[in-house]
């Protein structure tokens, strides 16, 4: 464990920082000055101590004010200790508790990351610009201007920004003030103070921004900002969303949005997916701007709950904040479950709730089937430990998985209740976990503490076991993990049944318990797959009674979902083989649902990795996609047909991409076909159904279709497009085209940093190019490790790698050069969940290796 550091708002409290900044972007670099008032606690000292990283201190004053006037105290030393991030002011007298203002001025350089103040790049008109923005989440605003940099040290700022005149300033409030000097081609925004609010929350964006606005039905004004690099009506979407997500939880929460405005910034270059900054969300281009023609149901989809997500956030996260961040899931795994709630109702043909369960449901359940992963409440001792604990499967998709059957547990309008009460307790506040049970408990009448932190503060799930014979059930629970060898045989879960029988509990609390049923019909549980865990039903008449509801088409998606899903993981822990699984798999050949059509996708992608212990099977497992897609392909097409459900748009996007890896003669010609024709028209090709026909000519060879896609990646100012372009040229089987994807990871003119990780997973994951890949990772690490070190991307590395390791060879290869990096606090957690991940993963492809061989033998 790293060393603890002192929490500072523990001498020094904020009130309000007049914070002022020069902004040089030819030269990269800014200077200000903060004047920060507030409240000297505890025992008296000769110093007082601010957070601030790579900032020059050029001048520092602190006075006193109380009742006998202002007594000033002279500055003798400033100590900046960057291993603590901080800058310590002694001063030359004693310094009592008491009421003080803070002078300091200093400078910086922009960063070369994309945290604190830092360049985004783009091109216009054949010429190279930038924009200004800032990153401060999670602790990255002391790299902008010294301040007590902890979520709890919430205060209200005033911010001035000068800057060239070419280009519009936009922050958290309104501006109130704006001037400009044409002599010096300078000018000067000050803007509107803002609400009481965390250090990691205060933002602003300099540069040539474009904009479309509305107004909400309450009169907040709506704004969606790009580059002008981009087209306008690419704004259009997003402002919609934008607005209907504010109505929705000014609806939703029953307390009304906080600020005038809300303005929404697509960014050439930011690390995260988006940023919650109150007032100035920021986001990737991606995920914000939605080409009209150009963008497919999915990206709209993404857009839409991106938007909803950082929108919840300004409740969730802004106007109440966790205290320290051990208390994270307090923000994401709220607005991780809000988005989807606001979607639903804006779309609800779009039926999100399946895109939930299928996404952040399976997510949450592999990850915390590893024995090490966190628990979705960890405890931070250092901020260095803050960015591991941003692993998306867990505080984003668990918690969010939590949350869901939380409030389908205690009901929906008293979860409502609750939340309104803790808004209204706490706005402007800080809280922990324990003051949000107590809303949600006064609303429903239950104990939400003791139902919500079992599941909140041990990491993991149950698995259970359900036993029928005639009208008798047995169930009972176990923790689950992939490693039966590991499981902690005392945790115990309150477990929503959800059950199709009212003859069950509501809860099963118990290891284990035995009811009676009115009669013998089998059971089903967890129902709408709204539980944290998965279900073996361990008597073969009750599979088989399962099965036959599947194919009488008796239940809902997500149920068909989780019972493939369940099959694939019991499989995986060595409760039944995977022979069984793809069996089972067969079962769904006339599946229709796009959802379950997802989970069978990755069933076959499981079933790939066996192709690393026998390559002879790879011929078998294209065989049975092509059977298995038969129905759906025959009946989708390659054509969009006007007024259908969106879902099919999606579903045949999934159909053709898995007949493309099967080899399905005529799937292979008409992209090939498609890929010519696009070459002259961009619109013969529907957007959802871009990347498969690009990567088919790509791994077909198709002459001239490599050079192409790069030219048209590095041309385009599309960034779906340039995804698009990225997962079909890593799909080469061709080392040298590997290696010259490889060889623009680090020229970010070519390959944005934001960016470079995407190529290289999707390289690592190419078991044709794997070894490359793992070459060029290995080679240049110093350049990965200096470039992100600082970026909540950077422990996401090992975890990719252990992605792609299937064998005892690439599991050797993965300790050798990951452990001796086990110092590194930011990485320690995902390199030993990897090398768990990848020792469990080697066992159960070596045991039920022979149960699929056979499976495909019975099959031919």
């Amino acid at each position: 464990m790293s060393k603890s550091v002192k929490r500072l708002y523990e001498q020094f409290q904020p009130e309000h920082y007049d914070l002022q900044l020069k902004l040089d972007p030819d030269a990269m670099t800014f200077g200000g000055s903060v004047i920060i008032h507030g409240k000297k606690v505890g025992r008296p000292s000769q110093r007082i101590t601010l957070h601030q990283k790579g900032l020059t201190v050029t001048s520092t004053t602190i006075r006193r004010t109380d009742k006998k006037g202002d007594t000033m105290f002279a500055v003798e030393r400033i100590n900046a200790h960057d291993g603590y991030d901080e800058v310590r002011l002694h001063s030359s007298e004693m310094l009592y508790p008491g009421d003080y203002h803070v002078m300091v001025e200093f400078s910086g350089k922009l960063t070369s990351g994309m945290t604190g103040i830092y360049p985004c790049f783009y091109t216009h008109e054949g010429a190279e610009k930038k924009l200004i923005a800032t990153q401060f989440e999670s602790h990255h605003a002391r790299e902008a201007f010294p301040c007590i940099d902890e979520p709890e040290a919430k205060a209200t700022f005033s911010l001035v920004v000068e800057a060239p005149d070419a280009g519009i300033i936009l922050s958290n409030t309104p501006a109130v003030r704006h001037e400009t000097d044409d002599g010096s081609h300078r000018q000067r925004t000050e803007f509107a103070e803002t609400p009481r609010m965390s250090t990691y929350l205060l933002a602003f964006v300099y540069g040539e921004l474009q904009s479309k606005s509305a107004k909400t039905q309450r009169g907040t004004e709506v704004s969606v900002w790009s580059t002008v690099a981009q087209p306008l009506e690419a704004l259009d979407f997003a402002v919609d969303i934008a607005k209907r997500s504010i109505e929705f939880f000014e609806d939703y929460f029953n307390v009304p949005y906080p600020l005038p405005k809300s303005d929404h910034v697509a960014l050439p270059d930011f690390s995260s997916g988006a940023m919650e900054n109150w007032g100035l969300i920021t986001y990737r281009e991606r995920v914000l701007l939605a080409y009209p023609g150009e963008s497919s149901q999915s990206v709209r989809e993404q857009i839409a709950l991106v938007i909803a997500h950082e929108t919840s956030h300004q409740w969730f996260g802004n106007l109440v904040t966790m205290k320290w961040w051990d208390d994270l899931w307090l923000n994401e795994s709220f607005a991780d479950m809000m988005e989807y709630q606001a979607v639903d109702t804006m779309f609800p043909d779009w039926h999100v709730w399946d895109t939930f369960v299928n996404h952040d449901g399976l997510s949450a359940l592999r990850r915390d089937s590893i024995y090490g992963v966190q628990a979705v409440k960890t405890a931070v001792h250092h901020p260095d430990e803050i960015n591991t604990l941003f692993d998306p499967s867990i505080v984003y998709a668990k918690g969010g998985r939590l949350l869901t059957m939380l409030k389908n547990y205690i009901g929906e309008e008293a979860f409502r209740q609750g939340l309104s009460a803790y808004f209204t307790k706490h706005t402007y506040g800080n809280t922990e976990g324990t003051d949000l049970w107590a809303a949600l408990s006064e609303a429903s009448g239950h104990d939400i503490g003791a139902f919500m932190n079992p599941w909140l503060q041990q990491s993991g799930f149950p698995v259970v076991s359900v036993h029928q014979e005639a009208d008798s059930v047995r169930l009972s629970q176990e923790h689950f993990l992939d490693d039966r060898a590991k499981i902690d045989s005392t945790r115990r879960w309150p477990v929503p049944l959800f059950s199709s029988s009212d003859s069950l509990p509501t809860l099963l609390e118990e290891s284990s318990l035995t009811c009676q049923l009115p009669d013998n019909t089998f059971v089903y549980i967890n129902r709408g797959a709204l539980g944290h865990y998965i279900v073996n039903y361990d008597t073969a008449e009750h599979r088989a009674a399962l099965l036959g509801l599947i194919q009488a088409g008796e239940l809902a998606n997500v149920e068909r979902l989780m019972l493939l899903n369940d099959a694939s993981m019991l499989a995986r822990a060595n409760y039944q083989h995977y022979g069984d699984v793809l069996r089972l798999l067969e079962a769904y050949e006339s599946e229709t649902s796009e959802p379950v059509w997802d989970m069978m996708a990755l069933i076959v992608g499981e079933t790939k990795r066996f192709i690393d212990l026998d390559e002879k099977i790879e011929d078998a497992i294209k065989r049975l996609v092509r059977k298995l897609i038969t129905h759906e392909y025959e009946r989708l097409g390659w054509e969009e047909k006007p007024d259908e459900p969106a879902s099919d748009q999606k579903l045949r996007a999934t159909i053709i991409a898995l007949g493309a890896y099967g080899e399905h003669s005529a799937i292979i010609k008409k992209a090939i076909e498609l890929f010519e024709s696009y070459k002259k028209d961009q619109a013969a090709i529907p957007a959802e159904l871009r990347s498969i026909v690009f990567g088919v000519s790509v791994k077909e060879g198709t002459a001239g279709a490599f050079d192409y896609l790069v030219k048209l990646h590095d041309s385009t100012s599309n960034s779906d497009l340039k995804g698009d372009v990225s997962a079909a040229l890593t799909i080469t089987r061709s080392a040298d085209e590997a290696q010259q994807l490889l060889g623009r990871l680090k020229d970010a003119k070519l390959i944005k940093p934001q960016d470079m990780d995407r190529w290289l997973v999707y390289l690592l994951r190419n078991r044709y190019v794997r070894d490359v890949a793992w070459s060029w990772m290995t080679d240049n690490w110093s350049w990965i490790e200096e470039t992100f070190k600082n970026d909540k991307s950077y422990d996401y590395f090992p975890r990719y790698a252990a992605s792609m390791c299937n064998t005892k060879e690439w599991a050797d290869k993965y300790k050798a050069f990951f452990e001796p990096k086990l110092g590194q606090v930011v990485l320690k957690r995902n390199i030993e969940v990897g090398l768990e991940e990848i020792t469990n993963r080697v066992t159960w492809l070596e045991r039920d290796l022979p149960s699929v061989q056979q499976f495909f033998k019975a099959s031919k």
